[in-house]
């Protein structure tokens, strides 16, 4: 094969976004750490089925179109640290791929060889031993095959056969994954992606893929929608030169609401909820062509899904699940200084965020991660000229960050890794200060926080030095395994007699979806008993998967 097409890079996309869906199991349980929170398998799936509606929905027939609809599309889906550095790699491969109609073998090795370096650049600092150095190793490889006048399946197989020998040596790289005992879950997905793509370049899937759904309706039917003073959701494509997307996104911002402009000089996706489209289009007009324009009444939408018998959701294709359902806003007339958008893992956290004046909670955490869009579209929600954004949780972080760029200076995140954390971080801002004064305040709560976790094992393994057994309850402190037992309740006691000294003051106490109410009164007394010096509070949570969570300051 000398050149790969747009319909073969097509196959590729859809292929390995089923791959991933159906091995996702396989790469969650390689979790480094022994807690119910593995999801790199998920978020990976997730954000290719995102890159695969947007290559469902791309009409042009040359792999720059095709590859530049993935990048965009994972752009907005990605999910989780992993997610994210799988969208940069599809960006770069964009990149590479720029003005190419079809891709010969050394073609393709330089757009591999572009992925990495946009991922690397999207990565602060960059570990090796995970994805990234499976995919450099990959890169090289192919550029390597390339070099010595091999076709493209020749180079697709040299990247495959680096990829699978870098994920065995990545234990090695990175001692936290010997420890374990697994590969980089990661790395296990870059290389579902290449196997998948040599399935089609060799014909082994015989060019039978699963069509994907043309639009993803991710909305729930209501019994009435009242009056929509924006019935009309645009999308399209702009094509010019030397486009200026903030020039673009500002002479957008009367139109409408749900406003996004992503993309590139080149090539950028609008979408916005307006009463205008015309004029919508006229504005975009000046900056360049416009193609795969879809324009849909959500009243008439509505109308229609309502008559169907019995219909209460309606529900996207397997390949394409919803976005996070995220907490209504209510509008206010004045714009404010400031707003503050949180992701919370549990009903009863959301409720305490929304009582201390969060304008928008995300309903997520551990094996819930939003996604980009999810975070973009809760943050331009905000009746506020500024927001910070608390993720709550590690692997929302790069997502965070990557919906920062898509906003530009109007998003702050600061970097919270937990509830005891975000909870800090939001008492500290102050609604009149400037904006860097408030990220230093936050910057200084995240340091004076202790954040406890009460949560068990799900798999076999060594640990922060703790032989551990599947069901074993785990104690976490500041994200380290200190306490390691058989009863929630018996390891919350010995975790706050591990961390608590005589300068704290307060331990406020967030019980998860298991925990007994009865269970809650009789170790509230027992906690007071033993920790006299301490102010206690007892508070639902309502998370998954974790027993307790415990701020203490």
């Amino acid at each position: 094969m000398d050149f790969l097409d747009a319909v073969g890079l097509r196959m590729i996309l859809m292929t390995a976004g089923q791959t991933l869906e159906h091995n996702k199991g396989v790469i969650d349980a390689l979790n480094v750490f022994p807690v119910p929170d593995g999801d790199t398998g998920t978020n990976l799936s997730l954000t290719m089925s995102s890159a695969v509606n947007e290559v469902s929905r791309e009409t042009g027939d040359s792999v720059a179109a095709v590859s530049q609809a993935a990048a965009m599309g994972s752009l907005m889906g990605a999910r989780g640290n992993s997610g994210v550095i799988m969208s940069q790699l599809l960006r770069g491969i964009a990149k590479g791929l720029e003005k190419v109609e079809r891709a010969s073998g050394r073609q393709l090795a330089h757009a591999l060889h572009q992925g990495v370096e946009v991922a690397y650049k999207a990565v602060m600092r960059p570990v090796e031993g995970t994805i990234l150095t499976v995919a450099r190793q990959a890169a090289q490889a192919a550029q390597e095959a390339a070099d010595k006048g091999v076709d493209v399946v020749g180079v697709w197989d040299a990247a495959l056969n680096a990829a699978q020998h870098t994920l065995t040596r990545t234990p090695e790289m990175l001692p936290v994954l010997k420890q374990a005992g697994v590969v980089d879950a990661g790395g296990k997905g870059l290389v579902y992606f290449f196997e998948a793509g040599l399935e089609v370049l060799t014909g082994k899937t015989q060019n039978k893929v699963e069509s994907v759904a043309a639009r993803q309706v991710d909305f729930v039917v209501t019994e009435d929608m009242g009056d929509i003073e924006f019935p009309y959701d645009a999308q399209f494509l702009v094509k010019g030169e030397d486009m200026s997307l903030g020039q673009m996104r500002s002479g957008l911002e009367g139109m409408g609401d749900s406003l996004l402009v992503v993309g590139s000089p080149q090539i950028a996706r609008v979408h916005i909820h307006t009463d205008r489209p015309g004029e919508v289009l006229n504005i975009c007009l000046k900056y360049g062509e416009l193609s795969q324009i879809i324009i849909d009444n959500m009243v008439e939408q509505h109308q229609q899904l309502t008559a169907e018998p019995k219909a209460e959701t309606v529900v996207p294709s397997t390949s394409a699940p919803p976005s996070m359902p995220v907490s209504p806003v209510v509008e206010e007339d004045a714009e404010k200084p400031m707003g503050v958008v949180v992701v919370a893992p549990g009903d009863g956290l959301a409720r305490i965020f929304e009582s201390l004046g969060v304008d928008h909670v995300i309903h997520g955490g551990q094996t819930m991660n939003p996604s980009t869009q999810d975070v973009a579209n809760a943050v331009r929600n905000v009746n506020a000229r500024r927001v910070v954004f608390l993720p709550n949780n590690p692997n929302i972080i790069m997502a965070a960050k990557q919906a920062k760029r898509l906003l530009g200076r109007r998003m702050y995140v600061v970097p919270t890794r937990n509830v005891p954390q975000g909870l800090a971080a939001l008492l500290s801002l102050k609604p009149d200060a400037s904006m860097s004064s408030n990220l230093k305040r936050a910057a200084r709560a995240l340091r004076s926080v202790k954040s406890l976790e009460v949560t068990y094992a799900v798999r076999k393994s060594k640990f922060d030095g703790h032989v551990i057994q599947v069901g074993d309850t785990l104690g976490l402190l500041n994200d380290k395994i200190r306490v390691v037992g058989e009863g929630p309740e018996q390891v919350l006691l010995d975790l706050l007699q591990y961390a608590v000294n005589d300068k704290d003051e307060v331990a406020s106490i967030f019980y998860g979806a298991d925990v007994k109410e009865e269970t809650v009164q009789e170790i509230e007394d027992v906690l007071c008993d033993q920790f006299p010096h301490l102010d206690i509070e007892l508070h639902c949570g309502g998370q998954p998967f974790y027993y307790y969570i415990v701020s203490v300051e």
